[in-house]
């Protein structure tokens, strides 16, 4: 399959959690949490599929590591402004994610203009927006632990997968480095 081609089944997949971020966040702010929960599961539900779906097919393609990624960080950092609005949240948090995802997403321009390297998300990455996903949708809904403590479980997730991705940026350009020298 060619690594370029961008309209596959993966990548539609991924697409699809992107577009789903507005019917999603129009839900919360209107309090509908029914419709939030089940576009919510169908959104987790296209995060994993989409990976899935490009590794079984032999679909994984340039455009798929970004948008991948991006529909994520796009889907959580909307709805963490949402939560903020409706006071779910504290602002430290939504600029722990916002500040997360900007780095990530900075860095990976830098190494896709240095080197023409896409990074992907790799495990700890989707486990990562996992746990902040479920703890956000356990805020949202009212479940006493994680009120309390759910926050410290996702900032954890958090601070793990921003060092994932610098540590492989770093090994990334020393690698170039070495290659080049």
């Amino acid at each position: 399959m060619s690594k370029n081609k961008i309209l596959n089944i993966s990548n539609s997949l991924s697409f699809l959690r992107l577009i789903l971020t507005f019917p999603i966040c129009w839900m919360l702010l209107h309090d509908d949490y029914v419709g939030f929960l089940i576009l919510g599961i169908i959104a987790m539900l296209t995060d994993f599929l989409d990976g899935y779906t490009a590794r079984k097919r032999d679909e994984i393609t340039e455009f798929g590591k970004i948008i991948d990624p991006l529909a994520d960080k796009v889907l959580i950092a909307a709805v963490a402004i949402v939560m903020l609005i409706k006071g779910l949240i504290p602002a430290w948090f939504l600029i722990a994610v916002l500040s997360r995802d900007v780095l990530i997403l900075l860095g990976g321009l830098y190494l896709s203009k240095k080197l023409g390297y896409v990074i992907y998300s790799d495990i700890i990455g989707k486990i990562s927006v996992n746990i902040l996903a479920l703890v956000m949708i356990c805020i949202i809904f009212k479940v006493e632990f994680f009120t309390s403590y759910g926050i410290f479980l996702a900032l954890g997730a958090l601070i793990v997968s921003f060092g994932n991705y610098l540590v492989r940026m770093i090994v990334i350009l020393r690698k170039s480095e070495v290659k080049n020298n």
